[in-house]
């Protein structure tokens, strides 16, 4: 059986999931600018969706951009799969269970949570280390440290929807100079308007491209989007 550690290894490359989010295309020529944040625009499904257009950018992997999301308040439940933990605000740990479509085991109180992928309604096989999480309380999580792809999160708000267009936005944190291009293509992410809770994952959302050029105008490498959002 594969290791939890390889496996990692083997996500953290971007191989563990490869889902995408809408449309991945990016049609870009390298024209700077873009429709300002806040703009809406009619999505595939006729709702609106408002345009990130300024996302904050930062290095991943060689080929892979976060697009961070961080969210405004502690989750309601946190699901690390680097650590094999699951973090919980104790008053939502039955909507969180629910959302995990977890069985909680009465002998260990660990979690057992399908992972992307399984089939629908497949129990978790006891002693699977993949999939069994130590439940600990949501104040024990650390909100500084990186996911990890396929890492879980529920927050409070309702399924909004994103579009994701942007052009020459440069990377952050980086010693070397680059400016990434996407779009368009669209992400479902909990928007905290209401009491409803929703669940992200840390995922492949896209494709674009990387200039090392400040006009985009030439050439681009192509690179993948990771970030927060629903699979569903």
């Amino acid at each position: 059986m594969e290791s939890r550690r390889e496996f990692l290894r083997r996500a953290s490359a971007g191989t563990a999931t490869g889902f995408v989010v809408g449309a991945t295309g990016c049609d870009r020529a390298g024209a700077a600018g873009g429709p300002p944040e806040g703009a809406s625009a009619g999505a595939s499904d006729g709702s609106a969706a408002r345009i990130l257009s300024r996302p904050l950018l930062r290095s991943w992997a060689s080929d892979m951009i976060w697009m961070a999301a961080p969210s405004e308040e502690l989750p309601v439940a946190y699901v690390s799969m680097e650590l094999l933990s699951v973090f919980i605000d104790y008053d939502f740990r039955d909507r969180a269970a629910a959302l995990l479509k977890a069985h909680i085991s009465v002998s260990t109180a660990h979690w057992r949570i399908p992972l992307p992928g399984d089939p629908e309604g497949q129990p978790v096989t006891p002693g699977d280390e993949r999939r069994e999480f130590e439940e600990l309380s949501i104040r024990e999580w650390d909100s500084t440290r990186a996911p990890t792809i396929d890492d879980i999160r529920i927050v409070r708000g309702s399924r909004a929807l994103r579009r994701v267009d942007f052009s020459c936005v440069p990377l952050v944190g980086s010693p070397e100079e680059f400016w990434l291009a996407a779009g368009p293509w669209d992400v479902w992410v909990a928007d905290p308007v209401d009491a409803a809770t929703t669940r992200e994952d840390f995922m492949v959302v896209g494709t674009g491209l990387r200039y090392d050029e400040r006009s985009c105008a030439t050439g681009g490498e192509g690179v993948q989007f990771v970030s927060w959002a629903s699979r569903d």
